[in-house]
């Protein structure tokens, strides 16, 4: 380990400090999505950015399944009931089914060869943060959460970087993702893994036990991050059967700002869940209840302030970063911003269902919500195109957040006079 590692892993710092290094690390990686889309619509043009639109969307799907909603448990697992190796087992599988499944979607959606190879490729290149994210979890278990943003600030700049001047150079999609596949690589072996293997006992070992346990447990967390990814693929993939690539394209720049809102207020929230889980088990009903209303109406004051400026400055800007004219899609982009506001809420509203154990409920909210996109999608897409689109999301995320108040409403009000935390 080298002398940068051992600074870094002996270094004191602030709560201050450590959000504000994961901030901008997350940040970077919000951004990192809008820019590869940016560089691919210029450099290759319309088309082509439909072919990558695609790829990304199953990507985010298999994403979900290869980070499986382990954060919030491994996070929350304060007294260590599964250790780092356990986690890593539990990566290494999930990392097998992403692939598999990467091969599956793609036939269901019935693409054309190079937009399943495009998509293979990506789906192996986001593997690098499903790993990025068992690190980052265990870094702040150690409460050292500002490393994970100085290595996403490293890894997320330098591909970019990579994948920016490999498309003008060599104007190949496939190439400039396989080449910033190695780049990201090279960076989690060589900064990230060194450190942890000082912060953890670690051994490659695949204890069954352990895995079906993890499996089990953080199902109910998972199946709500999958099925909320899937109910966002949903007008995707319904473009994707109907329309040209071209339109993927445009859906897809109207709707990257709503995915970075959601990313951006877990950003401000996730380095706040360890507190959450510790005012949970040790604090009071009445401080964890002040806790989560504080936290809602911080959601809600960004949402507004969100909102607002998207209004004003949206589809003026996302023209002038992509180059193509939007000017017919306000209101379908206007919708799918206030989808992205509601799916920050139900984000927090997930972490908190975790702390107080109650995953189960999730499954049940989100097969209601999945269903109901499903059955609405076709008459929604035909009849009002991109707008539709944009109503069947807004729609599914608008159904998860009434029912996550009700639900946390009642089971608050079932331990009213049957739990004590003093």
């Amino acid at each position: 380990m080298s002398k940068v590692h051992n600074i870094l892993l002996n270094k004191k710092v602030s709560l201050k400090e450590n959000t504000l290094w994961y901030t901008l690390g997350t940040l970077c990686s919000s951004c990192s999505n809008v820019l590869l889309m940016i560089y691919v619509t210029r450099i290759l043009g319309v088309d082509q950015a439909g072919v990558f639109s695609i790829a990304y969307s199953i990507a985010q799907l298999m994403l979900t399944i290869g980070w499986f909603s382990t954060r919030q448990f491994q996070v929350s697992d304060i007294d260590e009931e599964y250790s780092f190796s356990d986690y890593l087992a539990f990566k290494l599988f999930l990392s097998i089914v992403v692939i598999v499944g990467a091969f599956v979607y793609s036939g269901y959606l019935n693409l054309s060869p190079i937009k399943k190879i495009v998509t293979l490729a990506y789906c192996i290149f986001i593997l690098c943060d499903v790993f990025a994210d068992l690190f980052s979890s265990r870094f702040q278990q150690m409460d050292k959460l500002f490393i994970s943003g100085i290595s996403y600030l490293i890894r997320i700049i330098g591909y970019n970087v990579i994948f920016l001047v490999s498309l003008i150079v060599f104007k190949n999609l496939l190439l400039s993702i396989l080449l910033s596949l190695i780049y990201s690589c090279v960076e989690l072996l060589f900064f990230d893994v060194p450190m942890i293997k000082s912060l953890s006992v670690i051994k490659l070992e695949f204890p069954i036990k352990k895995i079906g346990s993890l499996f089990i447990k953080c199902f109910p967390l998972f199946i709500g991050s999958f099925i909320t990814t899937f109910i966002i693929n949903i007008p995707k993939n319904a473009i994707e059967m109907n329309f040209n690539s071209s339109l993927q394209t445009y859906y897809n720049i109207i709707f990257m700002p709503s995915s970075i809102v959601n990313m951006f207020c877990m950003f401000v929230f996730v380095p706040l869940y360890t507190n959450i889980a510790t005012v949970w088990h040790k604090g009071t009903k009445k401080v964890f209840l002040s806790l989560v209303l504080k936290l809602m109406l911080v959601c809600l004051g960004l949402s507004v302030l969100i909102l607002a400026g998207s209004y004003l400055l949206g589809i003026p800007f996302l023209q002038i970063l992509y180059g193509v004219d939007l000017s017919g899609y306000k209101t379908a982009f206007m919708i799918l911003m206030c989808a992205g506001c509601m799916t920050s809420f139900n984000s927090i509203m997930i972490y908190i269902f975790t702390v107080i154990r109650k995953q189960k409920l999730i499954l049940f909210v989100y097969i209601i919500a999945m269903a109901l996109c499903q059955i609405l999608i076709n008459p929604l897409i035909q009849n009002l195109n991109l707008i539709g689109a944009s109503l069947d999301y807004l729609i599914g995320m608008t159904v998860v957040g009434v029912l996550f108040l009700i639900l946390f409403a009642v089971v608050m009000f079932k331990q009213k006079g049957e739990v004590e935390y003093e």
